[in-house]
């Protein structure tokens, strides 16, 4: 039998990124952390962005921010940002699916807040498989086109071989046991 090699393609920043990193570790996960020139990261394994790479994120934060109506003019200005977001299409680009941890912008369960909004907005943009766990319900859900709309899961999902393990910096322990619940599913 064939053995799976797990890929997390994350940001290295403290919270959900470090902690799908350090429990992945525990699974034989490798965790690729995307930064940049600059930028503080905890990762085991960064992979620091060049100029062209940063801008080809960069249109697909345009993309999303279209998608998602929320206005570039922070972002324009602030370069420290910007390079945030556009890290997070790489996050997404070498993903066959995204697992973030956070909560969602509003009740209907269309957007979810802050900077993992951007990159769960990217991966819904590119028709990925989006699993997203709400901290504030302690529920996991996905994502359905057809709906346009985030759907409650009944069940624990499974990695994909290539995954985006993403979410808030403000973890907490049902974040924490979400991921971990994750890898147990996936390695059973």
């Amino acid at each position: 039998m064939e053995t799976k090699q797990y890929i997390n393609h994350s940001g290295g920043c403290k919270g959900s990124d470090i902690s799908w990193e350090v429990f992945g570790n525990l699974y034989g996960i490798k965790t690729i952390s995307y930064s940049f020139y600059g930028h503080k990261q905890d990762g085991e394994f960064p992979y620091i962005m060049n100029t062209e790479e940063l801008l080809e994120g960069w249109k697909h934060v345009k993309e999303a921010s279209k998608s998602i109506k929320r206005p570039l003019k922070y972002v324009e200005d602030n370069p420290y940002v910007r390079n945030l977001l556009c890290r997070n299409w790489f996050q997404v680009k070498h993903s066959d699916s995204i697992f973030a941890i956070g909560s969602f912008q509003n009740e209907q369960h269309t957007r979810v807040n802050g900077g993992t909004g951007w990159a769960v907005q990217m991966g819904i943009d590119n028709d990925k498989n989006v699993y997203f766990f709400d901290q504030p319900t302690n529920s996991w859900y996905q994502y359905y086109p057809t709906y346009k709309k985030f759907l409650k899961l009944y069940g624990t999902p499974e990695l994909t071989e290539n995954f985006a393990g993403i979410g808030t910096r403000e973890i907490t322990i049902d974040g924490e046991n979400a991921i971990k619940q994750v890898l147990i599913e996936t390695f059973k």
